[in-house]
């Protein structure tokens, strides 16, 4: 088509009749008199607004979040309703959308359906480096309702003794009584010790160990772990441990007053809240 609009302008040049040279090579005037024009990439508009700013803000604070967890941060930052739709397309002006392909999620049979807190934990192991010692490794524990890390810790090994010790310290903060929790592991040698199976047996702890080869089965603290490298440990050098647990504690801290997507953009900290006035209201009615 681009040939013979350009065709038939040359034979118009040479004195043709446009009509004539129209009907002959199939072409309307409309292609013939238009005149093109260069495409002009498209202009970012300044965040003049203040909940446009506001939303830029938020966004490079937080540049390994999408645009929904964006929208919960600035509703909360501005203690206002925001709509969710200006979120998008004031980050996509700014260009600060980051796009990444997810795979398809995988149908697993037996789903553990958590109705409380303190009834289905997760607890796995990951390594970080630190300049001071190399790789060092950080063992927590995430409560499947709330979505609190009830227990972290960082040593220099990865044995039964440390995973052992992050367990009793959990248990004995949360008040877990005996019967009432499962702690889902992965099949690693520190957690299928039989040092790690007869403490769990003696705290009345059920252990609920996942598949092979199946990161779906911890998927709360997996998930828990990959938003923690993105955000802390991709992003700092550390040089000493001692500096490593401080940046971890500050980070716990902060995340469990962030709104998490899972809990319908509440913060961890509410959730337990909500959890802790629906069981004492009976007692007060009773009382």
């Amino acid at each position: 088509m681009r040939e013979r609009v350009a065709r038939s302008r040359q034979l118009i040049a040479k004195g043709y009749a446009l009509a004539a040279v129209a009907r002959v090579l199939q072409v309307t005037r409309q292609a013939i008199y238009r005149t093109p024009k260069p495409r002009t990439a498209p202009q970012r508009r300044p965040a003049g607004d203040p909940v446009d700013q506001a939303i830029v803000q938020v966004a490079q604070e937080n540049p390994t979040d999408g645009y929904r967890m964006v929208w919960a941060l600035t509703r909360r930052k501005l203690a206002q309703a925001v709509n969710r739709k200006r979120v998008l397309r004031v980050m996509r002006e700014q260009k600060l959308i980051q796009r990444r392909g997810r795979p398809p999620r995988r149908r697993r049979p037996g789903v553990f359906r958590v109705t409380r807190p303190a009834q289905l934990w997760h607890m796995d192991m990951t390594s970080i480096w630190v300049a001071e010692h190399g790789w060092v490794y950080l063992t927590a524990i995430i409560d499947c309702c709330t979505r609190e890390i009830v227990g972290f810790e960082v040593s220099l090994r990865c044995r039964a003794s440390e995973a052992i010790a992050v367990i009793e310290r959990a248990v004995a903060e949360q008040g877990i009584l005996p019967g009432t929790l499962t702690l889902g592991t992965d099949n690693g040698s520190a957690f299928t010790a039989r040092a790690t199976r007869a403490v769990l047996s003696h705290l009345g702890v059920a252990h609920r160990r996942g598949g092979y080869r199946d990161p779906e089965s911890q998927a709360f603290i997996e998930s828990w772990f990959s938003k923690l490298k993105e955000r802390l440990i991709w992003r700092m050098e550390f040089e000493t441990l001692e500096q490593l647990r401080i940046e971890l504690t500050a980070y716990v801290d902060r995340y469990h007053h962030r709104p998490h997507s899972g809990l319908d953009y509440r913060t961890p900290k509410e959730v337990r809240h909500t959890w802790d006035d629906a069981r004492e209201q009976p007692l007060k009615l009773a009382a």
